[in-house]
């Protein structure tokens, strides 16, 4: 009977660290899919100003079918964009909300441990704490995407004016 115990405590064990390893990588999946958001939201963003350009290059001299093919291709690339920006804010949810379960995990372990003091509690929680707070930290702002170029104008020092 006690053996019996003993392999329900084992198993019960084992499947509370593959609950934590799946938590684990689910945020790993999440923070993927968090990165190729970006960069979709920040390709579907070059869209929108490029088919902004086409709509401001129309001259006098374009057609109807001119300023019609510019602004068909204005409200594709805008509906992209929101498309993309939904899938983001999806995908950063879900990032934040497994963050949130690893470190309630984190949580509910140290509290079984009653001989760790408060600073040991305190210091194996700071580590779980960075990605649950960079998580927030990412679903609270918005994105901002850097041209390769205007990042190395930004790098580059001020011009003189003499």
């Amino acid at each position: 009977m006690a053996s019996l115990r003993i392999l329900a405590v084992a198993f019960a064990l084992s499947l509370a660290v593959m609950a934590c390893q799946s938590a684990d990588k689910r945020a790993d999946n999440d923070q993927i899919q968090v990165v190729k958001g970006v960069e979709t939201v920040c390709d579907a963003q070059a869209d929108v100003d490029a088919a902004t350009d086409t709509v401001n290059n129309l001259s006098p001299e374009s057609t109807v079918a001119d300023a019609q093919k510019a602004g068909e291709r204005l409200k594709a690339a805008l509906s992209a964009l929101n498309r993309a920006e939904q899938q983001l804010e999806r995908a950063e949810v879900k990032e934040y909300r497994d963050q949130v379960g690893i470190f309630s995990n984190a949580v509910d372990e140290v509290s079984k441990s009653k001989d760790l003091t408060l600073a040991e509690v305190s210091e194996q929680l700071k580590a779980k704490a960075v990605p649950l707070l960079e998580a927030r930290r990412q679903l609270m702002s918005a994105t901002v995407c850097i041209d390769a170029d205007e990042s190395a104008a930004a790098d580059a020092p001020p011009e003189s004016e003499f």
